[in-house]
């Protein structure tokens, strides 16, 4: 009876840390995913999880927001929308002067200057030719001169054309930047709940993980014939585990805050008390993902975009080869007091003129040579724009098929970790019952913590990869996966 007895001692320890560890873990599980298959007793232990008062304190001081929160402050306040916005307007801009510029082509030229005085007719002037001697007087001229064009044989045309392309890439590139925000956010929000769901499970055990060791140590040093260094050492390794792991939490929740601070502009928050759970989809088959990637992303209407303007720039190249017909018109007056004024009208007087006239013209380029060279280059970058066009389809069917793997991959996941963390925790059960009654040692007592613990984390990764993978898989098909990214704790 002298062995059970002391095993029953040493198990106290262990049994402090595992117990209350089993509890909380089976709490978090239970209300964080739907119903995989969990036992009546799972379920029950959902109620056991710890309040934390200083928490509530915090939640009144800092606004508590959840996901829809999250996102609808990041598209007010993220500067790259604002920046997108800015070059819609840029190419909305754009297409107004196309429609507005090539009407007011005029010029406007006004001088002023000084010459020496000139008297006489056409017939007689007593001064010389270059009377230099004489007294400068000002004179001042003004020309309003211009083209209206009326036909171009395209040009125009392929100019608003081109235009209007670019304010539909640059509306596309909209979609694209909020495609992408709502992505991070929601990735950000999913890695914020995983690292908090582990810290909670980790320090839950860490403190009687230690308690145990330093038990076990203690017996050690009064030479306990029941406890062996082996024992020592497990303990110590599944302690150097559990550190490790509340390090990298750690490490997870400051960087997904300051992504979150960075994305949204909140500087101080805390989220809802919720248990990480996997997003409830349907997910469609990988056909429809495919589908609507290569018709509605963002990023294959630019590319048409794209398209449509190089084949409006080649329109343009070759209306080069064909003049420009449109409405010439010229008024100019010049006013010169110190110079006699020559009114006959078949005399030039440079001095003191007016000249008023309007009519049709062609102006027509000889650059035909240069011209054709600069047709096939535009006629170049149309295939390089095709080419591309085809890449880049084929590159976002990869990235679909990709995401949708990883996504059922990360379910599997999901359900393989829940069915191991439901097996461990009945084998620490089971082990820790057997250790207090003195029918198990106390090596299988820390393998079975060890492995609850590795269980339970896989888990929650499992279920925090999946959303994401959900969440990416939104961005790259351009289709709503769920409607609902966040369940309701209430």
């Amino acid at each position: 009876m002298r062995r059970p007895a002391r095993l029953l001692a040493l198990s106290v320890a262990v049994l402090a840390c595992a117990w209350p560890l089993a509890a909380v873990t089976a709490a978090q599980e239970d209300g964080a995913q739907p119903d995989l298959g969990l036992s009546a007793e799972d379920a029950a232990e959902s109620d056991s999880a710890p309040s934390d008062a200083s928490a509530a304190e915090d939640d009144e001081a800092v606004p508590t927001m959840d996901l829809a929160q999250f996102t609808h402050h990041a598209e007010r306040t993220y500067p790259g929308i604002r920046a997108a916005e800015a070059r819609i307007r840029a190419a909305s801009a754009q297409l107004n002067e196309a429609w507005v510029s090539p009407f007011f082509q005029g010029a406007v030229t006004a001088g002023f200057t000084l010459a020496p005085e000139a008297r006489g007719s056409p017939i007689f002037s007593p001064d010389a030719q270059v009377p230099l001697t004489n007294p400068w007087q000002p004179v001042v001229g003004i020309a309003i001169e211009g083209l209206i064009p009326l036909w171009t044989f395209g040009k125009l045309g392929g100019a608003r054309d081109a235009a209007r392309a670019g304010i539909r890439a640059a509306e596309s590139d909209r979609v694209r930047v909020r495609n992408q925000l709502l992505y991070d956010v929601r990735r950000a929000y999913f890695a914020l709940q995983l690292s908090l769901d582990l810290q909670q499970m980790l320090a839950e055990g860490l403190p009687q993980i230690r308690a145990a060791l330093q038990h076990v140590e203690e017996r050690l040093s009064e030479s306990d014939p029941d406890v062996t260094q082996t024992d020592r050492y497990r303990l110590s390794a599944a302690l150097a585990e559990v550190e490790a792991r509340e390090a990298q939490a750690r490490h997870l929740e400051m960087s997904s805050r300051a992504a979150l601070r960075v994305l949204t502009g909140v500087r101080h928050f805390e989220v809802p008390d919720c248990p990480l759970a996997l997003v409830d989809v349907e997910l469609e088959p990988l056909d429809t993902y495919l589908a609507h990637a290569l018709s509605d992303r963002p990023e294959v209407r630019m590319l048409e975009a794209a398209t449509r303007a190089r084949e409006a720039s080649l329109d343009i190249a070759r209306a080069g080869f064909l003049p420009d017909i449109g409405l010439t018109y010229r008024f100019a007056i010049s006013y010169a007091p110190g110079i006699t004024d020559q009114t006959n009208p078949f005399i030039i007087d440079p001095a003191n003129y007016m000249n008023i006239g309007a009519g049709l013209a062609m102006r027509w380029s000889l650059d035909i040579w240069g011209n054709a060279y600069r047709v096939d280059r535009e006629s170049a970058l149309l295939d390089d724009i095709h080419g591309r066009t085809d890449e880049a389809r084929a590159g976002l069917e990869l990235e679909v098929n990709d995401t949708y793997e990883t996504v059922v991959e990360a379910m599997r996941r999901v359900e393989s970790y829940d069915r191991g963390r439901r097996e461990t925790r009945a084998w620490f059960i089971s082990s820790a019952q057997g250790v207090e009654v003195g029918t198990a040692e106390l090596s299988d007592m820390v393998d079975a913590v060890r492995a609850y613990f590795t269980a339970r984390y896989g888990h929650l990764q499992a279920i925090a990869d999946a959303d994401s993978a959900l969440a990416n898989l939104s961005r790259v098909s351009a289709l709503a996966v769920t409607e609902r990214w966040e369940r309701s704790c209430d």
